[in-house]
């Protein structure tokens, strides 16, 4: 999932982002479906922490925009990562 002109400002945002791209292109080299769902469960467990910022702030747009692009990949990638799972979560 690309986002073009991000600018959110938040250290833990940026860190996950680039994990979760890094994740995003092992999808795209994935030999398997095996392998695909379980990097997807990856950028799950990244999005999910993501919505789970002790520091988020419903006044703060950054916070807003960080929620919002968490979900879409949760959207994206629930899909794919619906048969694996990881810390005991199922994604249906």
């Amino acid at each position: 999932m690309e986002f073009k002109n991000q600018t959110i400002k938040c250290g833990k945002f940026l860190e996950t982002e680039l994990v979760i791209k890094k994740t995003e292109a092992k999808i795209s080299e994935g030999a398997s479906l095996r392998e695909r769902r379980y990097y997807a469960q990856d950028i799950l467990l990244e999005a999910e922490d993501l919505l789970s910022c002790l520091n988020y702030n419903s006044k703060n747009l950054d916070c807003l925009n960080c929620r919002s692009i968490s979900r879409s990949h949760i959207q994206e990638y629930g899909h794919l990562a619906k048969d694996e799972k990881k810390r005991g979560k199922s994604y249906v």
